[in-house]
């Protein structure tokens, strides 16, 4: 058998060309056998070996007992000017942590970069396609802390060589220039040179960055520098930047968009899926796009709610002012413009709910539902509209089934609005009215009286004596026999079956609100 970091099972897939020799390469620690297998590497010309000799390097570098197969492959690719695995090798070093000794990190970070170095001040061209080959190596999972970044010696140099902001000392590398921070630095790349006139490589770079350090370098320097190039960038590519997950890409690309060229053929739909970025300052210079870009009249009604029910507040602003250029008919639409009692947009919501209130108010398709809709919304302002809207308006004041609802509200001030209203009206109408007696009963319900009995014994006589009040009041007697005992509410119901015996023309409308009363089936 054959144990793990084994050289007869690393040359056997080596050769086979199996990805697998990398574990078996890990696993391996013996100096002379590691020496040897470098050799045999570096000389095979197969593109999986390469790609696997990158892989091994970006690894880290770090692994144990292998310094020297480290070292004997950094000569040699150095030796060969290799751009490639020399980047490899820079970003390796660099994110080689305080374990390993100082002075031994610093060397090697030190020499990695050294190398760029001497090309550019051979080759700028070559410089530059090299480094920012290297830069874009870089990962935000190495660079999240700003010590990290003081720590990368081949990265801060690349990028920040002539900044007053960092000092840079012989033995302990790079620190923060006294009165300094990080938050102060401006792109000042060693060899500048390499950086003008390659708008597209920089672009590029921007595109491919793994890091957000490189991407701001990037943003920065193109800002900089490039301002008549960043205008006429084809849409597709900053459509590309938008669906981005990194918000210093998303917010570049949306200050670009207006210039973009091939603007004009975005469809409507792909305008409203810009509207979804979750970057507050991307989405404001979309949404102002959209505003002047698309019609309100190529949008339904329902999709404007829908925009304004967005978090964002340019979005929700948008959404709400297309929902009111458009004509409110017919019960679904006010429906659906109830439904803008869950903007989630504070300022937006506040000034919807205004329109809707109106709107129930007027429109001859409101109904009670509707403003109890509001009513029963989480938001308080919103319940504080809609119950002004009842007070003033006569079709809801009046209506039974709306005060009917409120006792099983949840909402304090809901249950404050009703026993104030209630007790005040029920001073208004004479003892043997209707309103009095269904005025009676939602105060009882809701109060939990020990009247309820006698309430539920006068609704069910007055059913008796006169029965064109029966549509009336038998939804008050279902409102009232929720708050009492099982045994009070069957002595209730057969009051009711009696009073149906005795006067059939009861029957119908006693058996359409209390279907649970089997009494009246007159098939044979």
């Amino acid at each position: 058998m054959v144990i793990k970091g084994s050289s007869v099972l690393l040359y056997e897939r080596f050769e086979a060309g199996d990805p697998r020799f990398l574990d078996e390469l890990f696993s391996l620690t013996a100096q002379g056998k590691l020496r040897a297998f470098a050799d045999r590497w570096l000389a095979d010309r197969r593109d999986s070996s390469r790609q696997a000799l990158l892989r091994y390097i970006d690894d880290g570098c770090d692994r144990r007992g292998h310094r020297a197969f480290v070292k004997a492959l950094f000569k040699r690719l150095e030796a060969e000017g290799d751009d490639e695995a020399m980047g490899h090798f820079m970003v390796a070093f660099d994110k080689l942590r305080r374990r390993n000794l100082m002075r031994s990190r610093m060397s090697l970070c030190r020499r990695a970069f050294r190398y760029f170095r001497q090309i550019g001040h051979c080759d700028l061209a070559r410089y530059g396609r090299a480094i920012r080959g290297a830069l874009v190596l870089y990962d935000d999972a190495n660079l999240h802390k700003p010590e990290q970044l003081l720590d990368s010696w081949g990265l801060l140099n690349a990028l920040y060589w002539g900044s007053p902001v960092i000092s840079r000392k012989k033995n302990t590398g790079a620190r923060l220039a006294r009165g300094h921070t990080l938050a102060e630095l401006e792109p000042a790349p060693i060899f500048p040179e390499a950086w003008q006139g390659v708008f597209e490589e920089i672009f590029v770079m921007l595109e491919r960055a793994k890091s957000r350090v490189v991407r701001a370098f990037a943003i920065s320097l193109l800002r900089r520098d490039y301002t008549d190039e960043l205008r006429g960038i084809p849409v597709r590519r900053l459509l590309a930047l938008l669906s981005s997950p990194h918000e210093e890409l998303q917010t570049f690309a949306s200050e670009l968009f207006a210039s973009a060229e091939g603007i004009e053929g975005l469809t409507v739909a792909e305008w409203l899926d810009l509207l979804r970025i979750d970057n507050p300052v991307a989405v404001l210079f979309i949404s102002d796009l959209v505003k002047r870009r698309v019609s309100p009249g190529s949008l339904s009604l329902e999709r404007c709610i829908e925009l304004a029910k967005a978090r964002p507040v340019p979005v929700a602003e948008l959404g709400l002012a297309w929902a009111k250029s458009k004509p409110i008919q017919g019960e679904t639409a006010v429906r659906a413009v109830v439904s803008l009692k869950d903007v989630e947009a504070p300022r937006v919501r506040e000034e919807a709910i205004a329109w809707v209130v109106q709107i129930i108010e007027r429109s001859p398709h409101a109904r009670a539902e509707h403003l109890r809709d509001l009513v029963d919304t989480k938001h308080v302002e919103v319940r504080k509209e809609a119950l002004a809207a009842m007070r003033k308006t006569l079709r809801y004041k009046e209506s039974t089934e709306l005060w009917g609802a409120f006792f099983e509200s949840p909402y304090e001030d809901v249950r404050a609005f009703l026993v104030m209203h209630l007790t005040a009206r029920k001073t208004i109408y004479a003892p043997d009215t209707l309103r009095h007696l269904w005025v009676t009963t939602l105060l009882a319900v809701h109060r939990g009286s020990h009247d309820n009995r006698i309430v539920i014994e006068q609704i069910t006589n007055r059913i008796v004596e006169q029965p064109a009040e029966a549509e009336a009041l038998l939804p008050l007697l279902g409102v009232a026999l929720r708050s009492v005992c099982e045994l009070e509410r069957r002595a209730a119901l057969a009051t009711l079956a009696r009073a149906a015996f005795e006067r059939p023309v009861l029957r119908a409308a006693i058996s359409s609100k209390f279907p649970e009363l089997k009494l009246f089936d007159e098939t044979p």
